[in-house]
């Protein structure tokens, strides 16, 4: 069995520090405060369409080091803040969403990034003839001009609906029923694989890829460093092979 690993890697260098519901006094009594305390009434509010992984400041006072994200993983679904902060000397950056040099990030003055327009996708009458959709600005265009990485919408909200189910365009779900091999094969959970089922191949000799994710600054010596520990020419797979990383 080939195991490959593939490297996610982050450059973001921060202090994590997940807090549990909020009890504050709310954003607008707290204008101003550097207390992540005095907010923790306001998460609805101000988590209300942001993405998971969108940092953001719940102040302008300060060094610029500190932000949150919004964690939807809570128990029971609970919506609670990750309050992060970047090294001494750095400032976090929300356009890049990353730490910097506090010299190269020019919106300190900012408190997130600008609100990206969406198109109107959903509605309860149809308004745009078939085969087009409406825009944020309020004019249809063609469907496949949607995520084509063009703005064709005057708004630009036909390129700001292109992660995951909001895309338009989307790949239907694979259907088993109608996906053959040698054609094609597909898992929509991804828990099987060609042959498995007829007994042909074992689950256990299944190559597999492992998603590694890292925290913190990476550049050459310490990126060669970690992947000569971890894939060294001793670490092997119970088939003999060696693993084997990309990133």
């Amino acid at each position: 069995m080939l195991i490959t690993s593939g490297f996610v890697l982050s450059v973001l260098a921060l202090s994590v520090e997940a807090e549990a519901q909020f009890r504050g006094k709310g954003l607008s009594a707290n204008y101003g405060s550097t207390d992540f305390n005095d907010f923790q009434d306001e998460v609805v509010t101000l988590c209300e369409d942001r993405t998971p992984n969108e940092y953001f400041r719940l102040t302008i006072e300060g060094d610029c080091r500190s932000v949150v994200r919004c964690d939807k993983a809570g128990i029971a679904g609970t919506i609670r803040l990750a309050k992060v902060k970047c090294p001494s000397g750095l400032a976090f950056d929300l356009e890049r969403q990353t730490c910097d040099w506090k010299a190269s990030v020019n919106n300190c003055d900012r408190l997130s990034k600008p609100r990206l327009a969406k198109p109107n996708l959903h509605t309860v009458e149809p308004v745009c003839p078939d085969g087009q959709l409406q825009c944020g600005s309020g004019e249809c265009i063609a469907r496949e001009f949607f995520c084509n990485s063009r703005d064709d919408c005057q708004d630009g909200s036909d390129e700001n609906v292109c992660r995951g189910d909001e895309d338009p365009n989307k790949s239907d779900v694979c259907n088993p029923a109608e996906c053959f091999l040698p054609d094609c094969f597909c898992s929509a959970d991804g828990t099987s694989a060609p042959g498995i089922a007829e007994g042909v191949l074992e689950i256990a000799n299944v190559p597999m890829m492992i998603t590694i994710n890292f925290n913190g600054a990476v550049n050459d010596d310490n990126m060669r460093e970690l992947y000569n520990k971890l894939f060294h020419i001793e670490r092997i797979n119970p088939n003999g092979c060696t693993a084997k990383g990309t990133f």
